[in-house]
């Protein structure tokens, strides 16, 4: 059962800092060496210096990004430019942002959640994770004994008691607000009324959670559980038991995910042209145009081909999606069927060479992914249409995964709004 409980939020104190969106940033994940650069040149106190500080030529095991980011940390907090709550809080979090002509909304709260290992389907994990940004984060963990970074979590809520919940505080003028890079507005506020956060937690305690982004986070939280446990003898409740989570309710109408397309390189050219024989037999294919592919895709529900000399949509045939594993919201998933259907069994690209990265391009971009393969860089891009994103709650409650980049979440959530001591 899911467990969540308030907590006393690190916060910038906004009569030193004055502007929070000087001083907030991307999660760690998604900042570009360029970006980097760009927030910690736009102010002395941007929280980038603690999620992902430079690093220079001189560090060594005493001196480093990590031990950097202790001192920031106790420094800031030292000066007052971070201030801790006087009391626990949940903190009601919301997005507004525009896709297209649209204004959109995601409203959702942040707290501390009870760690989980996998095997208990508590918290679910919906896609796999590499092992290189998990060692950095524990180094970092260890160094700042802290959560600077919330995990994402979705949890199903079709009635909205939580909402309404959420709904009522955010009527209310939000006690911080940032805007980042992007124009997304970040809003952040309290909520500290004993009975209001039990019904939250009353309401959770059945669920379970899938993660939507932040699994190195929370892999990371669990190793560094079991080094706090395996230095004491207590067995008493300590921070480390929880992380820091931001759920949303997966039914509400503004959660958006975008997909991320694969541009396949690196293949024999004999393979390659073999598409054109091997494909019907798991496809119905139609034509389309680069400049129309991608609306044609969504109005199919079809996989998107482009080559220097083919453009296509391929909708699999009723019984192809058979020949995928598991459950029918596996089996439904477009990501799946380009995974099981096409890169294994047309291509050959199978698990082993998936993980040694030496097949695939990843982008968000649709005009990147085609404007690869003209340029020579690709021999041919698959893209795939948004992913419904109740379908990420019901592969991971079936206790599958989906393929690594399946999702992207968007907006990201912001850095800097509220952290969590572990000590």
């Amino acid at each position: 059962m899911a467990e969540i409980k308030p907590f006393r939020g690190i916060r910038y104190n906004q009569a030193a800092i004055g502007d929070l969106s000087k001083v907030v940033c991307p999660p760690y994940d998604v900042i570009s060496p360029q970006d980097r650069a760009y927030y910690h040149s736009l102010h002395p106190n941007n929280f980038v210096r603690l999620v992902l500080g430079e690093e220079r030529e001189t560090d060594d095991e005493l001196e480093n990004r990590f031990t950097r980011a202790r001192h920031y940390l106790e420094d800031w907090l030292a000066k007052g430019i971070l201030k801790q709550d006087p009391v626990p809080a949940i903190y009601v979090y919301q997005q507004e942002f525009n896709l297209g002509d649209d204004r959109r909304t995601i409203r959702g709260f942040i707290c501390a959640v009870r760690l989980h290992e996998y095997a208990e389907s508590v918290i679910l994990p919906h896609e796999d994770t590499l092992s290189k940004p998990k060692s950095e984060l524990i180094q970092l963990i260890r160094a700042v004994r802290a959560n600077l970074d919330s995990v994402y979590g979705l949890y199903g809520d079709e009635q909205g008691k939580v909402d309404a919940i959420l709904e009522q505080v955010s009527q209310t003028p939000p006690e911080a607000y940032a805007i980042d890079k992007d124009g997304v507005l970040h809003k952040l506020w309290l909520l500290t009324d004993p009975k209001a956060i039990s019904t939250i937690a009353d309401h959770l305690e059945p669920c379970r959670i899938a993660i939507a982004d932040g699994h190195h986070r929370y892999e990371t939280a669990l190793a560094y559980r079991q080094e706090c446990k395996s230095k004491t003898t207590e067995t008493n409740e300590h921070p480390c038991d929880y992380t820091l989570m931001t759920l949303v309710n997966v039914h509400q109408k503004d959660l958006t995910v975008f997909p991320t397309h694969r541009v396949v390189k690196n293949i024999p050219d004999e393979i390659v042209k073999k598409l054109d024989i091997d494909l019907p037999d798991y496809f119905d294919i139609e034509p389309s145009s680069a400049d129309s592919l991608v609306q044609d895709m969504r109005s199919r529900r079809a996989i998107g081909m482009f080559t220097c000399e083919t453009v296509v949509t391929l909708r699999p045939k009723p019984e192809s999606r058979a020949l995928i594993p598991g459950s029918p919201a596996s089996q439904a998933l477009e990501l799946n069927v380009l995974h099981k259907l096409i890169l294994e069994r047309v291509l050959g690209i199978n698990q082993e060479k998936l993980r040694n990265q030496d097949h695939i391009y990843y982008t968000r971009d649709a005009d990147e992914a085609m404007e690869l393969v003209r340029k020579g860089h690709g021999q041919v891009a698959f893209l795939l249409n948004n992913i419904d994103v109740r379908s990420v709650l019901e592969i991971a409650t079936a206790g599958e995964r989906m393929p690594q980049k399946a999702t992207y979440f968007y907006p990201k959530l912001i850095s800097g709004l509220v952290a969590r001591i572990l000590y």
